[in-house]
């Protein structure tokens, strides 16, 4: 293994990419240890764009190591430099990553996700339909057998098949937006909730929901079954525009609710006009 001394100036961190985030409490320990003991593990870089004005590098895995040294007043540190390429290099962190049993339901959910999409680019011929005996190979020398991703992931991750694709279905039915919102919070790793959210279809009425539960501590799903008063008629919604109207009536109304107080708070509708809605009716 080539070790070299890395500056940390001529790395990208890529800190808040990683699908792990680093945790300054975590770093605060390898810092300590590096000023008592040195640094034992090098971290794995690869190289960068070769552009000028930007990092030499690009971190792949060692990101509290990175962190630790930034903490300890280390200006480098000892770096394997690889020949991954970005997919490799990210795949490999996910790989390392979903052996990690500290994951939350959505991490995994997500990095199962990802790992897909990147599998699928660099073996393009396991996707679904495509002759896995075409390309270059011939009888005398036959292309080494790549396995279908799910094959490879359950296999690496010890689980089943159907586990990998009930990850992956249970994220695709989640919104950008609501991802983001979730992250870092107890629902992350509440299953059954994120199920819940996910068979909300609507875009807006999943996300409103999710951050309408998030700040009144609750669970969507008990937020989703309160019992609410009458909301205003159609007539009221399309004075909103019947663009925007068209979606809010198909909402249910305890979602309708929760979005009648985030656009009383965003200044677009005032309790006055909800209430003459709702005399009108």
């Amino acid at each position: 293994m080539n070790v070299k001394k890395v500056k940390l100036a001529d790395i990208d961190p890529r800190i808040d990419g990683r699908i792990r985030p680093v945790d300054d409490g975590v770093a605060q320990i390898y810092a300590e240890s590096f000023l008592e003991r040195g640094q034992d593990t090098a971290i794995e870089v690869r190289y960068g764009s070769g552009e000028e004005g930007v990092p030499k590098f690009i971190l792949v895995a060692g990101g509290h190591r990175y962190r630790a040294a930034q903490i300890a007043g280390w200006d480098a540190l000892d770096a394997v430099i690889s020949k991954l390429n970005a997919d490799e290099a990210r795949l490999k962190e996910i790989d390392e990553n979903l052996l990690k049993h500290e994951l939350d339901v959505l991490s995994r959910a997500r990095s199962l996700y990802e790992r897909k999409e990147i599998y699928l680019r660099l073996h393009p011929e396991t996707r679904n339909g495509v002759n896995q005996h075409s390309g270059f190979a011939t009888v005398a020398n036959p292309a080494p057998a790549v396995p279908r991703f799910a094959v490879d992931a359950a296999d690496k991750m010890g689980i089943s098949e159907r586990t990998i694709h009930g990850y992956i279905a249970l994220y695709r039915a989640l919104q950008p937006e609501t991802v983001r919102a979730l992250q870092g919070t107890t629902l992350a790793d509440d299953r059954a909730e994120l199920l819940y959210i996910g068979k909300i279809e609507h875009e807006i009425e999943q996300v409103v929901l999710v951050k309408r539960a998030l700040e009144a501590g609750k669970k969507p799903s008990e937020l989703g079954e309160e019992k609410v008063a009458p909301i205003p008629t159609e007539a009221m919604w399309l004075a909103m525009g019947r663009k925007a109207a068209a979606k809010i009536i198909k909402m249910d109304a305890p979602v309708q609710r929760v979005l009648l107080e985030e656009l009383v708070k965003a200044g677009l509708i005032s309790r006055d006009q909800i209430v003459r809605g709702a005399l009108a009716s």
